[in-house]
């Protein structure tokens, strides 16, 4: 049996997002943005659907597992204000998924900033925006501990 190794509780979402690999060093954009679906969200990480993972010449998981330096931005943007949250993650797992309407992959990321980063933070506000709290779930997600 698998045991479960989380540091911060999850909780269910569905929004769109996108992925744009990145060489932290060099500062370049890798690849094609790729649009995929947030499933759950936690302080330190997030799990997503994507239709592939593969773009242009790299794997999204194999790249970053191979070299640290490549970092996936997960970006959330918010359309009635026309701003754009871009947090940068590392994945940290992927499945290919066979069951269901339509074969995909999912995706987890770790988010490389703490919960306490300004980012996270916006984060936050947008999802209290577009998803209101019920049972406080938001403030449970960004309690501090």
């Amino acid at each position: 049996m698998r045991q479960e190794h989380r540091r911060s509780t999850r909780f269910k979402v569905s929004m769109a997002v996108t992925l744009i690999l990145r060489d932290s060093k060099s500062r370049l954009v890798l690849t094609d943005p790729v649009q995929g679906t947030m499933i759950d969200i936690s302080r330190h990480g997030t799990r997503l659907s994507l239709p592939y993972i593969r773009t242009d010449d790299y794997h999204l998981f194999y790249a970053c597992y191979d070299d640290p330096a490549k970092v996936i931005h997960f970006e959330v943007i918010d359309d009635e204000e026309g701003e754009r949250l871009i947090i940068p993650a590392h994945p940290v797992w992927f499945d290919h998924i066979f069951s269901g309407p339509a074969t995909h992959f999912e995706l987890g990321l770790e988010f490389l900033v703490p919960p306490e980063d300004s980012n996270i933070i916006k984060l936050q506000a947008f999802l209290a925006t577009h998803y209101p709290p019920q049972g406080g779930w938001l403030r449970r997600l960004f309690r501090r501990g």
